[in-house]
C-alpha cells in the first residue's frame, strides 16, 4: 500500500517551490544580470530538454512501514561554510515525490547540498511527518550517484535540546545570560520557535522540542562605554535533527570575533610627501593582515595622485573585531537591486569613481547569496570603538566608513541613515571597509 499525500500538502509545496540560487557567490557585475535558471522537469536523458548540471535524487519512505510517501515534499538546502564559524544551511528549492516515492533535483550548479523531506499536517500548522537532513553531498561534476534516501518519522513534541555557550578568545570561558534561540526548518522557511538563557556555567536547556531539523544561535549583547551603540557577539550551530523524544546535546556554541575585511586607506596629499599612518586597536580588536606590512605603523611616500611608494593605490589591512554593532539605520536591498543600491550608497558616502569601482569589485564578488541584504553603515569617529586611524601630517579632509552586510530571507524596514556630504579639501584621507554578519532569521 502507498502513502499518498494530497490536497493541502501539495498546495503548500507548490506555493513554496522557488528557483534555486546561482552558485555560491554573487557573481561579478556583468554575470549578475544573466541569471542561471534550472529547467524544471528535465532529465539527463531528455534530448529535447537536456539537464545542465548534476542531479540529486532518492526515495522518500515512511520509516515505520517502509511505504513510499507519494506526494511528499523534498527540500533542497545549500550548505555554505565560507563565511561563518559554522556551516550555514539555507533551503533553496523543493519538489514532490512521484508515485514510487522518488524525488529529483535536476541540473544543479556545483556546490554542497543536503536534502530533507516532509508531509504537512492538514491545517498547515507544521509537519506531521518529517525526515532528518541527508548527509552532505558535494556536487563537483555531472553524473549519477548523488543519492539521498529519506525516512519520514511521525512528529512528537517531548524532545530536549541542551548545550553550552562560551567565549572564543582570549581563552574559552562560560557566558552567563546569553540569549539562546532555537530555529526550526519548516519547508523553505526557518522559524524561531523558542528562546532560553544560559546559567552562570554557560549551560542552557530547551524542552518540549518537536521532531524536526533545527539550528541553535546564541547572542550576548553588551555596551562598551566608548561605543555609541550596543555591540553583540554571536555563535550558531550547524543544522541537526531532534526526534521529538530523546535529548539532543549540541556542540558548544562559541561566541567569536567578526572579521573586518579590506579596510582600504587612500591618501591624497597636495604634494608628494612622506606620511605616517598608525592604527590604534581598541575594545579587543586586533590586526590580522596588512599590505604593505604594518609593523609598528606605515611610513610611506605618497604622490598627489594617491600612488603610494610608487607601488600601491591604497594601504590595506584586515582586523578581527570583538563584537558586531547593533544598528537600526541602513538600507535593505533585494538581490536584484544590490548593484544599483550599493553604487548609490558609496556615491552618497563620498567615494570617487575609482574608489567606488574598487569597493564594488570587492564586495559584489564577496557577499553570499541571499534574497535581501541589510547594509548597515558605521562612519567617522564611531569607528574608533574598533580602530582609531592616526595620520601625520594631519589631513584637511577625512572620510571613514565601514558597511556591515547581513543577509535576510525577506525585506526589513530600516531607518534611513543621515549622511553629510563629503567635501574634499587639501590633504584628503579616505577609508572604506566592511564585514559580513551572520544572517538574519525570522
Amino acid at each position: 500500500m502507498l502513502v499518498v499525500v494530497t490536497g493541502v500538502a501539495q498546495a503548500k509545496g507548490a506555493v513554496m517551490r522557488l528557483l534555486p540560487r546561482c552558485g555560491r557567490y554573487l557573481l561579478p557585475v556583468v554575470a549578475l544580470v544573466i541569471p542561471l535558471l534550472l529547467l524544471p522537469g528535465c532529465a539527463d536523458d531528455d534530448p529535447v530538454c537536456p539537464a545542465v548540471g548534476p542531479d540529486i535524487s532518492g526515495f522518500i519512505r515512511v520509516s515505520s512501514s517502509g511505504q513510499a510517501a507519494v506526494g511528499a515534499t523534498a527540500y533542497l538546502a545549500a550548505v555554505r561554510p565560507e563565511y561563518f564559524s559554522y556551516s550555514y544551511t539555507t533551503v533553496i528549492d523543493s519538489t514532490f515525490a512521484d508515485q514510487d516515492g522518488r524525488y529529483l533535483f535536476d541540473g544543479l550548479a556545483a556546490g554542497t547540498y543536503r536534502v530533507y523531506g516532509g508531509v504537512w499536517g492538514r491545517q498547515l500548522s507544521g509537519f506531521s511527518l518529517v525526515s532528518a537532513f541527508s548527509r552532505t553531498i558535494d556536487l563537483t561534476a555531472k553524473g549519477a550517484g548523488n543519492v539521498a534516501n529519506l525516512a519520514l518519522v511521525a512528529v512528537a513534541d517531548k524532545g530536549t535540546v541542551t548545550g553550552k555557550v562560551t567565549l572564543g578568545s582570549p581563552a574559552p570561558a562560560p557566558v552567563d545570560s546569553a540569549e539562546v534561540r532555537l530555529f526550526r526548518f519548516e519547508g523553505q522557511d526557518v522559524v524561531m520557535v523558542d528562546v532560553g538563557y544560559t546559567d552562570a556555567a554557560g549551560v542552557y536547556s530547551l524542552t518540549d522540542v518537536a521532531t524536526g531539523n533545527y539550528s541553535v544561535a546564541a547572542v550576548k549583547e553588551f555596551t562598551p562605554t566608548e561605543a555609541p551603540f550596543p555591540v553583540y557577539m554571536s555563535g550558531a550551530s550547524e543544522a541537526y535533527f531532534c526526534n521529538g523524544e530523546d535529548p539532543v546535546s549540541i556542540p558548544t556554541l562559541i561566541l567569536t570575533e567578526i572579521p573586518v575585511e579590506k579596510p582600504a586607506i587612500y591618501l591624497y596629499p597636495e604634494h608628494t610627501d612622506e606620511i605616517s599612518v598608525t592604527l590604534d586597536f581598541a575594545a579587543g580588536s586586533r590586526l590580522t593582515t596588512s599590505e604593505p606590512p604594518y609593523g609598528d605603523g606605515w611610513r610611506v611616500n605618497v604622490a598627489p595622485s594617491g600612488r603610494i611608494d610608487d607601488r600601491y593605490d591604497y594601504l590595506f589591512y584586515e582586523a578581527a573585531a570583538r563584537g558586531a554593532p547593533v544598528l537600526n539605520a541602513g538600507w535593505c536591498f533585494a538581490r536584484s537591486d544590490l548593484i544599483a543600491g550599493l553604487t548609490q550608497v558609496v556615491s552618497q558616502a563620498g567615494l570617487s569613481a575609482a574608489e567606488s569601482a574598487d569597493f564594488l569589485e570587492y564586495w559584489l564578488a564577496r557577499l553570499p547569496v541571499f534574497d535581501h541584504y541589510l547594509v548597515l553603515p558605521v562612519m567617522g569617529d564611531d569607528l574608533d570603538v574598533w580602530v582609531d586611524l592616526q595620520v601625520e601630517p594631519a589631513p584637511t579632509s577625512e572620510l571613514r566608513f565601514w558597511l556591515f552586510f547581513q543577509g535576510s530571507g525577506q525585506a526589513v524596514a530600516l531607518e534611513a541613515p543621515s549622511i553629510a556630504p563629503f567635501v574634499r579639501e587639501g590633504f584628503t584621507v579616505v577609508e572604506w571597509g566592511g564585514a559580513v554578519l551572520a544572517p538574519r532569521l525570522r
